[in-house]
């Protein structure tokens, strides 16, 4: 709605000129009409209007005078001038003070409709862009904090905030998280029936923080009382938990309000109801007994990690799960804690060489509805880790048993369907797993550890010709004998043992 404020030293032109702005439309709204400059300026700072219309020529204070002292106020008034055909140079003055219009008298409508149309989309325009300049200043404020920030930035931000209206008196935060998200829009429009100046700002995880001012004639249980409210006017199957924080007074208390809403909230979240309000009676848990149970997750998973025991894992878990939910941990402490398991598994699948695939882990509380939800992802996470890691520590075991069985039986004809049924897997499947897990390919290793026994004899025994060193280590065939082994050292097999003695 436009404010506006019509000064004339002429009864009947002020009041016929309040009607025709009444008659324009429910969006203009006259806050006084006066007789002199004076007047108005007396009533200032009660009524601070959008616009003032002003005759140029008036006793004692002229129109461009009264501009020049509502200017000095540093205020965003606009202005418009009423001048006769003879007065014309003292609007083309108005003009170039900043007067935005002039009117001649007698009004024309069509002329006041024009003017006011345009001074009402200017000053909305104004309007959105300081709404928008002080969201990001409240944003930059909520869950700032204040000990890291530089004291001047600090009191800079908190200077030009304390200037809005939100901020003159008392006031509650209270954040909400709702699944699905609603529009700030419809926050806005529930929120109408509290009658109280209020803000919507966006919060990280995707919640909402609503600034809720509260009148000298409000109580302490204000902001709980819309919370309740807001949380029956969300739409059916919306779940939704809301914080609350206590009462404060000037914006240097935002990032405390804040984290008080904040904390309250993360309370809630653990709730299995759909909806609800975090408060007073959630017991309060002491910040170092919830991290040194978050901790834990180290000691209690890291050693079973670290022996190979990826079965149990499952079970620890839970049993970790069931203690956390009655602490109830804050989000920062549970985000640690998952952040460091999710670590130490990713550092033990990187060492047994298993690739992780696809497998999620999705560590941000706010991104589940509650507890239980989270604590579900969590486990099934940790089921799934210990599953690929199990089954590397089993595909492991089959390599091993292969390479141990191709150590001991080297000089028989090694087939890969015998060697894939000792270990009950299919030969593409062993061939593809032996080479993941070595870096070759089971028939080069085959051939390495021939030549090696090979070497050994040539260095070790004599007495053996080359081509019985070469049956003895399964190749027959003396010419393909030299071939391999020539290919494997660099020299055939007299060489080498010429080269060793």
């Amino acid at each position: 709605m436009l404010n506006i404020a019509v000064v004339d030293d002429e009864e009947r032109i002020r009041l016929g000129l309040g009607k025709l702005i009444r008659d324009a439309g429910e969006q203009y709204r006259v806050v006084g009409t006066f007789a002199s400059g004076q007047e108005l300026l007396d009533q200032w700072h009660e009524l601070q209007p959008d616009l003032v219309i002003t005759d140029i020529k008036m006793p004692h204070m002229n129109g461009l005078q009264l501009m020049a002292n509502i200017k000095q106020m540093a205020c965003r008034t606009k202005f418009a001038v009423l001048s006769g055909y003879n007065d014309f140079e003292y609007a083309r003055t108005a003009m170039r003070q900043g007067a935005l219009e002039y009117l001649l008298k007698p009004v024309n409508m069509k002329e006041l409709l024009r003017m006011l149309e345009n001074v009402d989309e200017l000053v909305k325009g104004e309007q959105n862009e300081r709404k928008l300049e002080s969201d990001d200043l409240v944003s930059f404020l909520l869950g700032t904090d204040q000990r890291t920030m530089p004291e001047h930035l600090f009191e800079e931000v908190c200077d030009r905030l304390d200037q809005q209206a939100l901020f003159h008196g008392h006031y509650a935060v209270l954040l909400l998280r709702t699944f699905p998200e609603i529009a700030e829009e419809r926050l806005l429009a529930w929120t109408s029936v509290w009658g109280t100046e209020r803000r919507i700002i966006g919060c990280e995880g995707g919640r909402q923080a609503i600034l809720a001012s509260i009148a000298e004639s409000g109580h302490a249980d204000m902001a709980r009382e819309w919370a309740a409210m807001l949380l029956q006017q969300l739409p059916a199957g919306t779940s939704a938990k809301l914080g609350i924080s206590g009462v404060f007074s000037g914006s240097r208390w935002l990032p405390q309000a804040y984290r008080e809403a904040a904390s309250v909230l993360e309370q809630a979240w653990y709730s299995d109801e759909r909806r609800n309000c975090g408060g007073e009676g959630i017991a309060a848990v002491h910040r170092e007994e919830r991290y040194r149970l978050v901790r834990s997750l180290d000691k209690q998973l890291l050693p079973m990690l670290r022996a190979g025991e990826y079965a149990r894992l499952p079970a620890a878990m839970g049993t970790w799960l069931e203690e956390t939910a009655s602490l109830r941990p804050g989000w920062a402490e549970l985000r640690e804690a998952c952040l460091t398991l999710e670590s130490h598994v990713a550092e033990e699948m990187k060492q047994r060489g298993i690739d992780a695939g696809d497998a999620e882990w999705n560590l941000e509380p706010g991104d589940s509805e509650n507890w239980r939800s989270f604590a579900v992802r969590l486990k099934h996470a940790v089921e799934a880790a210990a599953g690929l890691l199990d089954q590397g520590k089993s595909e492991h075991r089959a390599v091993e048993t292969i390479k141990a069985y191709i150590q001991q039986h080297y000089t028989e004809e090694l087939e890969l369907q015998h060697l894939a049924d000792l270990v009950y897997l299919t030969p593409s499947y062993l061939s593809k797993l032996f080479k993941t897990e070595t870096g070759e390919t089971i028939t080069d290793y085959c051939i390495a550890v021939r030549i090696e026994h090979a070497k050994r004899l040539l260095k070790e025994d004599h007495g053996l010709k080359t081509y019985m060193v070469g049956e003895r280590v399964g190749y027959p065939d003396p010419a393909y004998f030299n071939k391999v082994f020539k290919k494997m050292t660099g020299k055939t097999p007299k060489e080498y043992r010429d080269f060793v003695r």
